[in-house]
């Protein structure tokens, strides 16, 4: 996308219409927003994180449309995920937690599909701040949150199972630390997963513990 060329300094609402503008512009037709259109370690992926960021902004910029075809994505992997999920939440049931390795990862093609090449895949934030993220935007613009409920219910139940392990913080290091900005993630994302309505609230009770968690180690 090519911007005008003017000699004029724009104003703050115009350089936001038109970051808002480039956004759109590179969203691609599925939902998912590029972490970088150039950048050769980023360039054909989405992170759930980042992705849940430019959508919150998205969102408050008054693009609903392009938030929820990003939040459409993000329930397209999930739901394609549900088995592997199963499993995950079944083996943390009984105290044989999965490998690292085949934990959810934090990058997707923009088909949704995992990365052929290495990366610091096991990292949790991003699970937790979709949530928040949809959160927000149902309670900005009154969105119908039945339309992503599996999907809630799905990382609820991947993050309730999986919160106090070690994993990659959103830096991409420390990858044998339980990390407070991972726990921050999480705690928000559960409690907007229960004020939704989609769920029961039972459902979202792990959220103090991550709280405490999280204080415990300031």
């Amino acid at each position: 996308m090519t911007l005008p060329v003017t000699d004029r300094r724009p104003s703050i609402p115009e350089l936001a219409e038109r970051s808002a503008d480039l956004i759109a512009a590179l969203q691609q037709p599925g939902g998912a927003y590029p972490a970088s259109p150039t950048f050769s370690a980023y360039a054909g992926y989405s992170w759930f994180r980042d992705g849940a960021f430019i959508a919150d902004g998205m969102s408050a910029a008054g693009r609903a449309e392009s938030a929820e075809r990003f939040f459409d994505w993000c329930a397209g992997v999930l739901e394609a995920r549900a088995d592997r999920i199963a499993e995950i939440v079944a083996a943390a049931e009984q105290e044989a937690p999965v490998p690292d390795a085949e934990m959810l990862a934090t990058r997707f093609t923009f088909d949704g599909r995992e990365g052929d090449d290495e990366w610091w895949d096991f990292q949790l934030d991003g699970y937790g701040t979709w949530l928040w993220a949809l959160g927000e935007h149902v309670r900005r613009h009154g969105a119908d949150a039945s339309r992503w409920r599996r999907a809630v219910e799905l990382s609820v139940d991947y993050l309730v199972a999986s919160w106090d392990r070690p994993c990659f913080d959103w830096w991409e290091e420390h990858a044998q630390h339980v990390h407070v900005s991972t726990l921050g993630c999480i705690a928000a994302g559960l409690r907007e997963a229960v004020s939704l309505g989609v769920l029961e609230p039972a459902r979202g009770e792990a959220a103090a513990a991550v709280e405490a968690s999280a204080l415990a180690r300031l």
